[in-house]
């Protein structure tokens, strides 16, 4: 089987791209370090390694000279990265990379580009996940979120790349009482959600968003079980038949015209905040 390593140090970017990966028939496997990268190489031949080229200890083109120069891989080394074309393509020149893939194309190019560079995988891939309940028809709403112990206010998060639109339902929720997060990124989201102290209740999803849509981020949080608890609400311009399928194969609790009122209604779906002690 062809083993592909990712190596990201977004842990959602790296989840994404391991399970598009491993639902197209390829052994994957992520790092988003440099003590995880020599983990990685240790426990076997790799056919591909897919690396992020901005990360907070190592740029990922010094990764490749370095893997290339010192551990002497004769793997297949791409960048991965969301830069402008044009700098990640002079990266992949200046550091012998073998090529690159532009983050914002999605993840059916990357595997596209994938195959392309190491061939199809040797094993038939496999079965994608069942399909999630269909939810209510529309207009569909969440369950109100339960308040987690201690009586701390709901918690709402907020992401859409739009800073206009999320201030203005963030601080119609807050004067309501309720704890708002903003995220402009679904890797910024993730960030928030990973941490206990800031997990929200209830996430309020844009659809549209650069490098992670919405439907991806919301495939995200509903197949993790650390996340079950978290009620998911599209928020979209899109018409109501594509929300409605997205919806439903995202596993998403509902969903909202971006022309309504959000921030009423989902106040009134939540109830009243609770004080915090």
């Amino acid at each position: 089987m062809s083993r592909v390593l990712v190596i990201d140090d977004s842990p959602m970017l790296v989840e994404l791209s391991l399970r598009a990966l491993t639902a197209a028939g390829y052994q994957a496997s992520g790092a988003t370090n440099l003590a995880e990268l020599e983990k990685q190489l240790a426990e076997g031949p790799i056919a591909l390694v897919l690396m992020d080229v901005n990360m907070p200890e190592m740029f990922g083109d010094d990764v490749v000279e370095y893997l290339r120069s010192q551990k002497k891989v004769t793997s297949k080394l791409v960048l991965y990265s969301d830069i402008s074309e044009e700098e990640l393509a002079a990266k992949t020149r200046n550091s012998g990379a073998d090529g690159y893939i532009l983050k914002g194309s999605g993840l059916e190019n990357m595997l596209s580009e994938v195959m392309k560079l190491i061939g199809p995988p040797a094993l038939t891939p496999a079965a994608p996940p069942a399909a999630p309940s269909a939810p209510a028809p529309a207009p569909a709403m969440p369950a109100a979120a339960s308040a987690a112990p201690g009586k701390r206010k709901p918690r709402i998060l907020i992401v859409d790349d739009s800073e206009m639109t999320a201030r203005i339902i963030e601080a119609d929720l807050a004067a309501k009482g309720f704890e708002v997060h903003v995220a402009d990124t679904a890797d910024k989201a993730t960030k928030i959600i990973l941490k206990k102290q800031t997990r929200p209740d209830l996430v309020l999803l844009d659809v549209r968003m650069p490098n992670v849509n919405g439907e991806q981020f919301c495939r995200f949080i509903k197949s993790n079980s650390l996340f079950r608890g978290i009620k998911v609400l599209l928020c979209s311009g899109e018409n109501v038949e594509e929300l409605q399928r997205i919806c439903r194969e995202a596993g998403a609790d509902g969903y909202l015209p971006k022309d309504a009122v959000m921030s009423s209604l989902v106040a009134k779906e939540l109830g009243p905040a609770t004080s915090a002690d």
